[in-house]
C-alpha cells in the first residue's frame, strides 16, 4: 500500500485527472489534512487538499479502514507521490476545489513522501475582494481563501441554531485598494481572534481565511 523506494515513469499534471484509469501518478503538496467524524451521509475519513506543480488542486479522500496507517505520514505544506488511486466526480456538496473529480486512496495505491521534488508554494488561493463583489450571484458552494486588513469587529452575537447556542462576531477587513469585505468568526475561532489581538496590542491586524464560505449579506456586503 505504501511505496518507499522511488518510482519512476510520467507524472501527470492534476489537470488532467480523470476517471478513464486509476494508474495515475501525480507529485503534489499537501495544502490543508484534516479529519472528517462520522455522520449520517458516511463514515470516518481523512481527507486532503493537493496542489501540483501548476498550482491545481484536487481533493483526497482516505476512508477508515486506512486513516491509522497513513495520518502519520501526511505533514501539511509536504510534498507527496502518490500512484494508483480511485477517480471519483467531486460528489462534494461544498467544494474545497474547483476540479470537477476527487482522488480515492484504494488497497493499490503507493504514497510516500519525496523529499528530492521541489514545487511552488502555493497553499493559497486569494480571491479579490473587488472580485467577489462584482459577481452577480455568489457560488456559496465553492471554499475561498482570502486575506485582508482588519478595520473593526462588532460586539461578539449570541444565537440559538437547532438548539445550539453559537457565538459570532464579524469583522471588517479591507484590501490595498480600499475594498471592504464582512467576515464572520463563529465559536472557538473568535477565540483565536481575540487572543491574537490582546496579544499583540496596538498592531494593526492582517488575517488570513482558507476555506471560507462565501455569503452575500442581505444589506449588500
Amino acid at each position: 500500500m505504501v511505496a518507499g523506494s522511488s518510482t519512476t515513469g510520467m507524472w501527470s499534471l492534476v489537470k488532467d485527472i480523470d476517471h478513464t484509469k486509476y494508474t495515475w501518478a501525480i507529485q503534489v503538496r499537501v495544502v490543508r489534512a484534516y479529519e472528517v467524524p462520522p455522520h449520517s451521509k458516511g463514515g470516518e475519513t481523512l481527507e486532503m487538499i493537493l496542489h501540483d506543480g501548476e498550482g491545481d488542486r484536487i481533493h483526497a479522500i482516505i476512508k477508515r479502514p486506512q486513516i491509522a496507517m497513513y495520518r502519520p505520514m501526511i505533514t501539511e505544506n509536504k510534498i507527496y507521490a502518490i500512484r494508483n488511486f480511485l477517480v471519483l466526480d467531486n460528489y462534494q456538496t461544498v467544494k474545497t476545489t474547483s476540479h470537477p473529480y476527487l482522488i480515492q486512496f484504494i488497497s493499490k495505491t503507493q504514497f510516500r513522501e519525496d523529499t528530492r521534488t521541489e514545487l511552488p508554494m502555493m497553499v493559497y488561493d486569494f480571491q479579490p475582494f473587488d472580485m467577489l463583489h462584482a459577481q452577480m450571484v455568489i457560488n456559496d458552494k465553492s471554499l475561498i481563501d482570502i486575506i485582508g486588513k482588519v478595520l473593526s469587529k462588532s460586539l461578539i452575537q449570541t444565537h440559538i441554531i437547532n438548539g445550539s447556542t453559537d457565538r459570532l462576531m464579524e469583522l471588517t477587513l479591507t484590501d490595498p485598494k480600499g475594498n471592504r469585505l464582512g467576515c464572520v468568526l463563529w465559536n472557538k475561532y473568535i477565540n483565536r481572534y481575540l487572543d491574537y489581538v490582546n496579544a499583540n496590542e496596538g498592531v494593526p491586524v492582517f488575517v488570513i481565511f482558507q476555506l471560507c464560505r462565501p455569503k452575500r449579506y442581505t444589506k449588500g456586503s
